[in-house]
């Protein structure tokens, strides 16, 4: 399968203008997790059908209750999940002086990085939605001389932009290569 039929778009790194480098020091990191808020909006849904399903239960005394005060009491099940998944505090992607990471896992170092550009995968069904967009790394592997391929997915719930993912590697890469970082 040729890449040319897995992703259709490419962003290079020197097309991209955005203010995130402002934002970076050569100390510092960029990290990219969950965005919040929608996790907050889809637990206290959850929340909000629990308490209908007791409210429910309640007028009934308890007595006589119908499979919709049980249906709506299940809906502290997936509240609990979705607050303990924000709770953790998820890191998926993190940019460093040293590299980049993903799920707290080192890809790979400046040092054996090649290049590094943002794409997005063709749809697989037609009612597919959504964008599929993905940082394309290509280095050095330590372990032998040849060069690898690696795609890290993009997702539409994490809380920093691709724009801003691919400036965050275009900052550390360029500090790298000019030795502002070790």
């Amino acid at each position: 399968m040729s890449l040319k039929k897995k992703h259709n778009t490419q962003t290079d790194l020197r097309s991209l203008h955005t203010d995130v480098p402002s934002l970076l020091t050569p100390d510092g990191q960029f990290l990219v997790g969950e965005y919040k808020l929608m996790y907050y909006f889809m637990a206290l849904f959850f929340l909000a059908l629990f308490s209908y399903g007791v409210y429910d239960a309640w007028g009934r005394n308890f007595t006589d209750i119908d499979y919709q005060s049980y249906v709506f009491a299940l809906g502290i099940i997936p509240a609990i999940f979705i607050l303990i998944k924000v709770r953790k505090g998820t890191i998926y992607i993190r940019i460093n002086a040293k590299g980049i990471y993903q799920h707290e896992r080192l890809v790979t170092t400046w040092a054996n990085l090649r290049h590094a550009a943002l794409t997005q995968r063709n749809k697989k069904y037609m009612f597919e939605q959504g964008d599929n967009f993905v940082l394309l790394l290509d280095y050095q592997s330590p372990a032998a001389a040849k060069l690898v391929r690696r795609s890290i997915p993009l997702t539409n719930t994490q809380n920093k932009s691709e724009e801003e993912v691919l400036a965050a590697v275009k900052w550390f890469w360029a500090a790298y290569n000019r030795n502002i970082v070790v």
